[in-house]
């Protein structure tokens, strides 16, 4: 199995990055702060990288581990710390050798240390860290892809706690958690804030008659919409408020616009009001959406209405939900965008089996560390490509995270809506 990593697309990032970094003015999103914004993570105490002189390490993880031990008592501490300061400088912390990540904690009080993230399916039994004998240096080693991302954190005395020696995090919905980004995983510009145009976003209600439930809803409309008089392709995203505040939409949509990677398009991003009950094959949701909201939008933006131009998207139970629209309204939604799809739930697989294959467009994706999402992914993924489906299948070694989800957005939407080869979109 070929998994892919997003090979394509690393020249061109790597030209946006180059052109942006003249104009950029951002905060990053999965962030690595300076010492200066976060002094707690940087003070000399038995929780910190201590600025001990550097030595330069030319050897292996394993080989410093043997100078500690082979070191007299009172040279080993100064052996951590160097290497600490070094390891911090170099690949960062958690320290990366080949595909090789090490965990590492610092404590002089002898804790009890594990770690949980995407890689142990947040469980942090027999994740133990390993104390190293006469130092205050805990440490654990965990083979990954050069690729992987994946988000975790430390488990200390049975108390869940960011990684004190790492700066980066990555926000999710239930808080923020540290980010380990391997050697070749290429963090994504798109999600930033630039210097560039920016579209409008407009907080409003929607109340419909169909369950009679006002929820919020909130519009994105490209740059230069007021003053102009052309239709829109649009896009509905279902969790709509993450979408923006987690998965950085609104930031992904300008930086794709201004790019001309995409044309400019209208977003709709949609708040659920119960969402174990709506994302679940919840089908008077499904009627509201469609025979409601969706002309309600339209009466109010300049959309195209035909379906090819008109998109769904949603992550987890949202991705469920968004494959369930578009197999049941081909004629309402002709493209669909299911990020880390829980299709293990429900008949949803028997539905696309059962069905002819339809004028539309998939984009589905999974990640290697998200084990029930991906299998149930690739089951479906496998009906599609018998019956030779539009179908855009990605998978990453990756977990069921926002840092994923909002780093592909972007592969969707290409595959969506292309911009032609000219750089100017045929409708527009």
């Amino acid at each position: 199995m070929v998994l892919s990593t997003k090979l394509n697309q690393n020249l061109l990032r790597f030209l946006q990055i180059l052109v942006l970094s003249l104009i950029v003015a951002f905060t990053p999103s999965c962030s690595t702060a300076p010492e200066s914004q976060n002094p707690e993570l940087y003070a000399a105490d038995d929780f910190s990288v201590r600025r001990a002189d550097p030595a330069v390490f030319t050897g292996s993880f394993t080989d410093f581990i043997t100078s500690v031990y082979q070191a007299p008592a009172e040279e080993k501490q100064a052996l951590v710390d160097s290497f600490l300061h070094w390891a911090d400088s170099t690949t960062g912390i958690p320290y990366i050798e080949d595909t090789t990540a090490y965990f590492l904690y610092i404590n002089g009080s002898n804790p009890q240390v594990a770690v949980a993230g995407d890689f142990t399916g947040w469980d942090p039994t027999n994740q133990d860290f390993i104390p190293l004998s006469g130092t205050n240096l805990f440490y654990a080693a965990y083979q990954f892809e050069n690729d992987a991302r994946l988000d975790y954190k430390l488990v200390v005395n049975g108390n869940w706690i960011l990684d004190p020696l790492n700066p980066s995090t990555c926000s999710g919905g239930y808080g923020p958690n540290s980010e380990l980004s391997m050697a070749a995983y290429i963090q994504p510009p798109e999600i930033e804030s630039y210097n560039i145009p920016h579209g409008s976003l407009l907080s409003t209600t929607f109340s419909d008659t169909t369950q009679g439930r006002t929820r919020a809803v909130r519009v994105y409309t490209p740059p230069d919409y007021a003053e102009g008089t052309q239709s829109y392709r649009s896009i509905y995203f279902h969790d709509g408020s993450e979408q923006i505040d987690l998965g950085f939409a609104e930031n992904v949509l300008d930086f794709m616009i201004s790019q001309e990677l995409i044309p400019p398009i209208i977003a709709i991003f949609v708040d659920p009001i119960n969402r174990n009950e709506e994302y679940l094959y919840d089908y008077d949701f499904m009627t509201m959406f469609v025979n409601e909201l969706v002309p309600w939008i339209d009466a109010q933006y300049r959309t195209m209405p035909e379906a090819e131009y008109r998109a769904v998207a949603g992550v987890s139970a949202g991705g469920l939900t968004s494959l369930l629209f578009t197999v049941q309204h081909p004629d309402v939604f002709g493209n669909c965008g299911a990020f880390s799809p829980a299709i293990w739930f429900g008949d949803l697989i028997d539905q696309y089996e059962a069905s002819p294959v339809l004028p539309v467009k998939i984009y589905m994706d999974a990640g290697t560390y998200e084990p029930s999402i991906y299998n149930s992914s690739m089951s479906l993924k496998g009906i599609l490509d018998d019956d030779q489906w539009n179908l855009r299948w990605r998978a990453w070694h990756e977990g069921h995270s926002w840092g994923s989800w909002r780093a592909h957005l972007d592969d969707a939407l290409t595959y969506f809506w292309p911009m032609a080869t000219s750089g100017i979109d045929d409708r527009y």
